[in-house]
């Protein structure tokens, strides 16, 4: 059916939520992109994406299209209502059957092919360092685009990067895609963020950064003070005695910032306890006398095995 077409295209069903056609929007456009993409029909599954989740992604143009097909959800785009269920023309509720007199009356030029029509939107995609996804950049891209006359040319753009921004969100550069036709206005680029992973093994969810650092069986008995890495530089941090292995400890403000805003996220560090794999017999005494002293009783057998 003609209003299940884009739910295939991104392999979902009618069921799906908003979240779910986002997530498959990106991984089918990340999969198909053109830059990336080299095999035949790749492309043209590309454009079929893009058109799909152009319409799926907005609650109102879907909601047309699930009714009326695709040509509900044109009328939904262009803001003039959709069909009604006797086959002729809803706007703002009332309905009209013959749609020669409402396109020559009610909108005139609008559906004029000589009218002005915006030119197409285009996406490029960006790779950014984590760093630089936490911190923010100042770059210039450099694209093909459609310029008036119908001729491409490279064009180059600056682009400030907003701190905080994660993998898979866009912004948008208005005026920055192709021609318009008829003296149209351009279209806009949407600027997709890939980015890379932290060389410092951290991890992202949302402002907050996660990594793990390891201590010894001392330092999680005794306590002690010890230097973690963060995005903004080495922190010192306190262990205190008696830690236990996986405890989780929070840096406040020491994550990324939230973008558009002066608040920052946190980082958590997760501390893990190595267990030494070789002793020298110094060390296995000082073992032997801990276990005895704090009354493990660990039999012979089992002794030999642990400490040598």
């Amino acid at each position: 059916m003609d209003n299940e077409e884009y739910y295939k295209i991104l392999g979902l069903d009618k069921n799906a939520s908003q979240d779910d056609i986002k997530h498959a929007y990106r991984r089918l456009s990340k999969k198909y992109h053109p830059d990336i993409n080299h095999e035949p029909g790749a492309e043209d599954k590309y454009k079929q994406v893009q058109e799909a989740y152009e319409t799926l992604g907005d609650p109102q143009k879907r909601a047309a299209y699930d009714q009326y097909g695709k040509a509900g959800a044109s009328g939904a785009q262009n803001g003039f209502g959709g069909f009604s269920q006797q086959g002729g023309f809803n706007f703002n509720g009332q309905d009209f059957g013959d749609f020669g007199d409402i396109f020559g009356q009610m909108f005139g030029q609008a559906f004029n092919p000589n009218a002005p029509h915006k030119g197409r939107d285009l996406q490029y995609r960006i790779n950014l360092t984590f760093e630089e996804a936490v911190f923010g950049k100042e770059t210039e891209i450099s694209y093909v685009r459609q310029e008036e006359g119908g001729k491409s040319k490279q064009h180059r753009v600056k682009v400030t990067i907003p701190a905080g921004v994660e993998e898979g969100q866009q912004m948008r550069l208005q005026g920055q895609g192709e021609a318009g036709r008829n003296g149209g206005p351009y279209g806009d680029l949407y600027v997709v963020f890939i980015v890379g992973r932290s060389k410092d093994g951290f991890q992202r969810q949302g402002a907050d950064i996660y990594s793990e650092h390891p201590i010894s069986f001392v330092q999680a008995a005794l306590g002690d003070k010890i230097k973690v890495k963060t995005v903004h530089g080495e922190v010192e941090l306190t262990i205190p005695a008696g830690t236990q292995t996986n405890t989780e400890f929070r840096l406040r403000g020491k994550g990324a910032p939230y973008v558009d805003s002066n608040r920052m996220g946190d980082h958590y560090v997760k501390v893990v306890v190595q267990v030494p794999k070789h002793l020298n017999e110094r060390e296995r005494k000082a073992l032997r006398d801990y276990a005895k002293a704090s009354g493990d009783n660990v039999n012979p057998q089992r002794r030999r095995g642990l400490f040598g």
